[in-house]
């Protein structure tokens, strides 16, 4: 077996030190770390990998680091100090490997280049560039498309911390390109001094254009806010306000010949309407957080009914909210799992929480209304029936949080089972000789709304209750399925879908025309959102009836940013400068109020409590189609 005798190994290493030095490297300590691969000799095959990784160990904390602060900050306020702590170490193995394959790549680029025409003072800056440019890029688009913290404060801060860590890395990463350069050539280049002040000139202007052309968006505080004092201008009526997804006017449209909607429309004729218009195929639960709240998604912190929980990390973190490495991460690649959203998501209080402030309401089946709150001071008296409930009826589960008083519960559960068999029942009558399929489809559909239609009528009872909010999913489920399974050239299936469809509707329009109808001591808003199935360009609408409205008027399209301040105003509460939406002027006479500053925004929780029905609900999420 051949060795090289140890005399020629010292004298080899004296030669490449003598080298390096006479070219201006091995100053500090952190130089010597790295190529100290190339001092200690060794096939030169191995320098490159080896340095690449000393590289990667050294950049890996400082860039994971970031990468946490972001996640952190779009996750705000649900994230401790021991969370950032852990994802800090996630994101450090993360950008370790991305920085090892980032430094090699380059490496053996300028190598190859060096090969061929001999090395120069400039190759280690363009393997600098190599690795500066994307990832400077990938943190600017990240900031860019999430932005946690909008304004220029912000924008500036983050920019001077992404600039100082891909300088970092783009300086280890020219490091790593004389291991590659001086494996291929036996050459050491000299080194370029003007090298830092090149890749300023150059990273500055591309980053601080990007972050410009980003524009400045307002946001509120990452902590708890209380409501502002406010004085409502309170009506003697009580307020019905029913949200139905899926439901848009081009189908009422396309039913109104076959007699569907006739009660609907005659309804809709005595009250204001309005057009909603929303843009994007979004998650049911941001759409409807955003109507209740009045805050756009990026405020009030719900995107999907979905986040996912890493190991060791106490709040659900949501895939597309933090650096993009988190969404692939999360999915393929840390110990992940799915949990659903709660209301602990949920950083702005909901339309039945404001109106809670000052009169009794009572909210029924809308998204991230678990855990269902207690009650407190400061509050009315009031009722949460929470997107929990029918569930674990279902399962026939015990209580947790799902309702508010907790008493509700055992109630609910102690009339389900007749409950249920009379909501069977009705659905035999009307939907009798669909095929098995279809009738299982739309019985899941007409449960969930039928209960929780007669759950609301039960609480409407209470006359505490000033104002009922009911959520009734039914249809765009439904809708959903049925455009899931069929195929475009499966004509029959597709014609028994419409009549499914036809004759659920048929159903809604009963329901509806009643909540609808002018009673004395009522105003009723009635929300359709057009939901998941239906083609982007379609709009919902939006019909107010009682006192305030003027019968067959159709005022202005409105924003799904509108909806809660118009709910606000039929309440008779003031508008909050917080809401970037408005109630709309013409078709109701309602007194403007002075508006007040805010609402109250959510802080971090006290406790994050999962719940063992969380997995249950994760499979329904994902068996009624919004959980991949």
């Amino acid at each position: 077996m051949h060795t090289t005798p140890p005399r020629a190994g010292a004298e080899r290493y004296e030669e490449v030190r003598r080298k390096l030095v006479e070219r201006g490297y091995l100053d500090g300590r952190v130089e010597q770390f790295i190529l100290g691969a190339v001092l200690a000799g060794g096939p030169s095959r191995w320098w490159l990998p080896r340095t690449g990784l000393k590289a990667a160990v050294l950049g890996a904390p400082i860039l994971g680091g970031l990468l946490a602060g972001a996640a952190v900050a779009v996750n705000r306020p649900l994230l401790r100090a021991s969370d950032a702590l852990v994802l800090w170490v996630y994101f450090s193995v993360l950008a370790g490997a991305a920085l090892f394959v980032l430094d090699l790549a380059a490496a053996a680029m300028v190598g190859a280049l060096a090969r061929r025409r001999g090395a120069r003072a400039s190759d280690s800056l363009r393997a600098s560039l190599l690795v500066a440019l994307p990832t400077l890029a990938y943190l600017v688009v990240t900031w860019w498309q999430r932005r946690p913290i909008p304004g220029l404060t912000a924008d500036a801060a983050f920019f001077a911390a992404a600039l100082a860590c891909t300088l970092l890395v783009a300086w280890l990463a020219g490091l790593v390109s004389l291991a590659g350069i001086m494996g291929r050539t036996g050459q050491v280049p000299d080194r370029s001094r003007r090298r830092v002040l090149i890749l300023v000139l150059v990273l500055v202007p591309i980053g601080a254009a990007l972050l410009l052309l980003r524009g400045v968006a307002g946001s509120g505080a990452p902590g708890g806010v209380s409501a502002s004092p406010f004085q409502p201008d309170l009506p003697p009526e009580r307020l019905l306000f029913v949200g139905v997804d899926g439901l848009d006017s081009s189908l009422l449209e396309d039913l109104e010949p076959q007699g569907a909607v006739a009660q609907l429309l005659e309804r809709m004729g005595a009250g204001a309407v309005f057009p909603l218009r929303r843009e994007g195929a979004r998650d049911p639960a941001e759409v409807w957080t955003t109507l209740m709240t009045g805050l756009s998604p990026a405020v009030h912190g719900v995107r999907e009914a979905g986040g996912e929980r890493l190991f060791g990390v106490a709040a659900p973190l949501r895939r597309e909210a933090g650096p993009a490495a988190l969404e692939v991460a999360l999915r393929f690649l840390l110990p992940a799992r799915t949990v659903p959203t709660t209301g602990a998501a949920r950083r702005a209080p909901a339309l039945w929480e404001i109106a809670r402030l000052k009169v009794g309401s009572a909210a029924v089946g809308w998204w991230t209304s678990w855990p269902a709150p207690g009650g407190g001071e400061g509050v009315e008296p009031g009722y949460v029936v929470s997107d929990r409930v029918l569930p674990k009826l279902l399962s026939g589960r015990e209580g947790d949080r799902d309702t508010a008083p907790a008493s509700l519960y055992p109630r609910l559960a102690s009339q389900f089972a007749s409950e249920r068999a009379r909501i069977r029942g009705d659905f035999d009558r009307r939907f009798a000789g669909l095929a098995p399929e279809l009738a299982a489809a739309a019985w899941e559909s007409f449960l969930i709304d039928a209960f929780l239609w007669r759950t609301a009528e039960l609480l409407v009872q209470d006359e505490r209750v000033r104002v009922t909010f009911v959520y009734l999913p039914g249809l765009d489920i439904l809708r959903y399925r049925q455009r899931q399974r069929l195929a475009p050239d499966q004509t029959r299936e597709i014609v028994e879908s419409s009549r499914v469809i036809e004759s659920y509707v048929g159903w809604l329009d009963g329901i509806l025309a009643g909540a609808l109808e002018p009673r004395a001591g009522w105003r009723a808003m009635l929300v359709a959102d057009r939901g998941r199935a239906a083609p982007a360009a379609r709009e919902g609408f939006v019909v107010v009836v009682g006192s305030p409205a003027r019968a067959r008027c159709v005022g202005r399209v409105l924003g799904e940013l509108d909806v809660a301040p118009l709910t606000l105003s039929l309440l008779g509460f003031p508008p909050s400068a917080e809401m970037p939406g408005h109630a709309p002027g013409e078709c109701l006479a309602l007194a403007p109020l002075a508006p007040i500053a805010s609402y109250g925004r959510k802080g971090a929780p006290a406790e994050s409590a999962p719940s063992d029905f969380d997995p249950e609900m994760v499979e329904r999420l994902r068996s009624l189609g919004y959980v991949r």
